[in-house]
């Protein structure tokens, strides 16, 4: 039971995301990319190629969110959507030489601000704080996508 409201994770993660995207947007528009195009393109860079369902299922968002983001992505010149080769009704989303070359920057902003949240942890403390956090995407991901269900007792089952 939450008894007081830093004890409630949804709370904690949701100001944390907010203070995030707002750092790294406000750093990043110089170069046009918003905040809720940073882990897209991120995402992208780490392997592109895919269908823009795919890029939805990977970050757990609705369809209509990753278009509006590589949408945005495309205007100003770091993907392009192609055609593919294996079925003509779905694009591809590709990374343009242009986001290749803007990858050491987009990569060390991200590094510095992870860098920022853990000051202060020990490289031990660092590993769990993920690993937890990976546990706890795994859990959230599971009853989103209607593995898991909640109990009464508000805990995944």
């Amino acid at each position: 039971m939450i008894r007081k409201k830093e004890e409630s994770l949804g709370r904690m993660v949701s100001i944390l995301h907010r203070i995030g995207q707002s750092h790294l947007g406000k750093m990043l528009e110089p170069y046009n990319i918003g905040a809720g195009q940073i882990a897209f393109l991120a995402e992208l860079l780490l392997g592109d190629g895919i269908s823009q369902d795919e890029v939805a299922s990977n970050f757990r968002c609705n369809k209509a969110t990753a278009a509006r983001a590589i949408q945005h992505l495309e205007r100003y010149g770091y993907v392009e959507r192609r055609q593919s080769v294996n079925d003509g009704r779905v694009k591809k989303v590709f990374v343009t030489d242009k986001a290749r070359e803007f990858q050491p920057v987009l990569f060390s902003f991200l590094e510095e601000w992870t860098d920022t949240l853990f000051e202060g942890f020990s490289t031990e403390e660092r590993e769990l704080a993920l690993r937890l956090l990976h546990r706890i995407v795994k859990t959230a991901s599971k009853v989103r996508t209607g593995e898991g269900a909640y109990s009464k007792s508000d805990k995944v089952i």
